[in-house]
């Protein structure tokens, strides 16, 4: 993981310790060691998953602005709220499933 994101592997070990304190994660130690799912992992919606890296969050009202700034405000602030919708419906193990499903799909066009 630490090559494919190009980061230390301590780098990758704090970005992973949130997960494995609220249990989302298993640190496995050892020679083969590196991290599985922990038990809630699939159930958890992606909003949980995403909040230790700041995940966009509902900001409310629209700040108080004008006239074009207030109107760009109101249309960003709805949607985060769509994002935050989808996050909070979807869980880790719809992404897994839609995933896998995507990979054994035979891909026709040449």
């Amino acid at each position: 993981m630490a090559g494919l994101l190009a980061l230390s592997r301590e780098s990758v070990h704090q970005l992973l310790a949130p997960y494995v304190r609220v249990g989302l994660l298993v640190a496995v130690r050892g020679r083969a060691g590196g991290y599985s799912a922990g038990e809630g992992l699939l159930g958890s919606p992606l909003s949980a998953v995403l909040a230790p890296f700041g995940a966009p969050s509902g900001r409310g009202r629209a700040a108080a602005g004008k006239g074009l700034s207030r109107l760009v405000e109101a249309v960003e602030s709805e949607a985060v709220a769509a994002r935050l919708a989808v996050y909070e419906r979807w869980t880790v193990g719809d992404l897994v499933a839609r995933h896998r499903a995507d990979r054994h799909v035979i891909d026709w066009e040449i």
